[in-house]
């Protein structure tokens, strides 16, 4: 098993998609596309950055990759990206990675936590009033069906905070925050935008201001 809760998340995830056959194709096709290198950067890293390159992952973080990165293709995950204007610095260094999120855009505001001495992520980020996020129809563009190769469809969420993520974090991480909160922000290193990700399934029914879209069903959050 994995050596935190959100590492065993990913263990039970990944033994659940090899008890499926055509999830274990799925997952073998992704774990191949990762070893090649063949998602951008900035995708991958918005659901895990590790400083060992992603096709080196052990197979329960391809597993919880492989998650997220489904049910963001499927709009079963709504995203958002949020100018930063810069990419974060190094871990240590909280004074300078919490004044680069003072300038982020209204009604977006960043809490980053200037200890972090074990808790569970790097800060806090809310906004004050409804906003915009965009989730995939799975219907493509230009005959293409990938994430960003795919008609987008506006998804409003009531005002909220949620966990927020800098730098390196494992794929386990970002699923246990989705599956736990229902919601994550994520600014990876070399990037100058924070994405916002929420779990329609899990966290659309209390946090959207409208129905949830026909194609998705609630789910309980833990």
């Amino acid at each position: 098993m994995g050596r935190t809760i959100h590492e065993d998340a990913a263990e039970a995830e990944l033994a659940d998609m090899l008890a499926d056959p055509d999830q274990a194709k799925h997952l073998h096709t992704v774990a191949a596309r990762l070893r090649d290198g063949r998602f951008p950067d900035w995708l991958a890293a918005m659901v895990g950055q590790t400083p060992a390159r992603a096709g080196s992952w052990p197979s329960h973080q391809v597993a919880a990759f492989t998650s997220v990165m489904t049910r963001l293709a499927f709009g079963r995950i709504a995203r958002r990206r949020i100018r930063v204007g810069a990419s974060p610095g190094a871990d240590a260094d909280r004074t300078g990675n919490a004044a680069r999120l003072q300038n982020l855009p209204a009604p977006f505001v960043a809490h980053l936590d200037m200890t972090q001495h074990g808790a569970d992520c790097d800060g806090l980020l809310e906004w004050t009033e409804p906003v915009t996020t965009w989730r995939s129809t799975a219907v493509p563009v230009l005959e293409t069906h990938v994430l960003h190769g795919a008609i987008q469809a506006p998804y409003e969420v009531r005002p909220a905070s949620v966990p927020l993520e800098v730098g390196y974090t494992l794929p386990s991480r970002t699923f246990a925050h989705l599956f736990t909160e229902g919601a994550v922000a994520r600014w990876p290193y070399d990037d100058d935008e924070i994405h916002l990700l929420v779990d329609l399934e899990r966290a659309g029914l209390h946090m959207g201001t409208r129905p949830l879209p026909a194609d998705v069903k609630s789910v309980q959050v833990l």
